[in-house]
């Protein structure tokens, strides 16, 4: 079977800006697909998250192919949330590895930045359950909120651990070249930020942003191969498992779980952890899903600096969603892009002897989630 590649990677800086969506995806592809040494010409499937309903351009994965004058056999767009980008290349790597083309473009982009506050705040609300619970306006930081103050409450957390989270992301997207920040900042300035939903305060809330990425998947053997997938979903949505405590993930070890699998690996050999953690306590929890941490015990050991990139398990040394810059529907993508680069060796914050990256895409309130396994390809 057919081995999925990733030959060629893309980015555009993260920020504002006054160009249509379809400008930005262009600059990605071609620079992605310059990247892999692959011509435009030999792309034969597209794969992308739908783009928000913000987007000017409907069916912009069929617009974007004539744009272009792509001749495809696959043109998928997929919306699933936060996942959308792990369902993308998903679908990408299952076709590789199945013969059924060759050589796919992974491709998201998103303009936050024209969409007006009231429309987004509508939008937030109509996602959340029409009958029981959009009527009384929550927010998605408000239910990360509750999980923050279960997780301090449950295990005697400290906040300014919590808050070092925020610091250390922030140290590592400074360097990141699409990163939004040029800047680190302190566990008192973070403490000391507006509160957003109480306990949550401003640094500790993804920037919302535009943003585009893209990836060239090719069965040759010429890149850094995706060898594990997996994805799960709990009987949830934003308001956690029913009888389950808001400060577990229970997404998180079966789709990690079929990923390490599938990869035929172990996660004790994975070198570096690339997850769409929007809130700087999903990424404490999600470590201590993975059992690298005890329970409650995840926040303090990125104090310890346990997961810095000079530290036993670096933790999103791109600076993630909340160092470098959270398009969500890109977020997933730039995650493979910090993956690819920590493998190549090319990274602004570079892990050294890397072999082996796990990235993960999320949706709600960590209701599903996508886990992904990059490896150096064998010489």
């Amino acid at each position: 079977m057919p081995e999925a590649h990733i030959a060629g990677i893309g980015t555009h800086p993260l920020g504002t800006h006054d160009v249509p969506e379809r400008d930005l995806a262009t600059h990605v592809t071609r620079q992605a697909s310059a990247d892999a040494g692959v011509p435009l010409s030999d792309i034969d499937g597209v794969y992308m998250p739908k783009p928000r309903p913000w987007t000017k351009q409907k069916f912009f994965s069929t617009a974007f192919v004539g744009y272009l004058g792509l001749d495809v056999t696959q043109n998928l767009e997929i919306y699933t949330g936060g996942t959308s980008g792990g369902k993308a290349m998903h679908s990408a790597v299952a076709d590789v590895r199945s013969g059924r083309l060759d050589t796919a473009l992974v491709l998201a982009v998103e303009r936050d930045s024209v969409v007006e506050t009231e429309r987004y705040f509508e939008y937030i609300v109509s996602i959340f359950d029409r009958e029981f619970g959009s009527p009384f306006g929550p927010s998605v930081p408000g239910v990360y909120a509750q999980s923050l103050r279960r997780y301090m409450y449950e295990y005697d957390v400290d906040r300014e651990d919590v808050a070092s989270i925020v610091v250390k992301n922030r140290e590592n997207g400074a360097t990141t070249p699409e990163g939004l920040f040029d800047s680190s900042t302190d566990v008192e300035s973070v403490l000391g930020s507006d509160v957003i939903a109480d306990p949550l305060r401003l640094y500790e809330c993804p920037a919302l942003c535009d943003g585009a990425a893209a990836i060239v998947l090719t069965s040759d053997p010429v890149g850094p191969r995706v060898t594990g997938i997996g994805h799960h979903h709990p009987p949830s949505h934003l308001s956690g498992v029913p009888d389950t405590s808001m400060a577990t993930l229970p997404a998180v070890g079966p789709s990690v779980d079929e990923a390490v699998s599938d990869a035929g690996t172990a996660i004790e050999a994975v070198d570096v952890l690339e997850p769409y953690a929007p809130f700087p306590h999903i990424e404490a929890i999600l470590t201590e899903e993975l059992g690298l941490f005890e329970r409650g015990e995840g926040a303090a050991a990125c104090a310890r600096g346990e997961t810095r990139p000079d530290g036993r398990i670096p933790v999103s040394p791109s600076g993630g969603c909340i160092g470098r810059g959270h398009p969500a529907m890109v977020t997933p993508l730039l995650n493979y892009v910090g993956a690819v680069r920590q493998i190549r060796g090319t990274a602004s914050t570079q892990v050294p002897d890397v072999e082996t990256v796990l990235t993960t895409s999320e949706h709600g309130h960590v209701d599903g989630m996508t886990t992904t396994i990059i490896e150096a390809t064998s010489t």
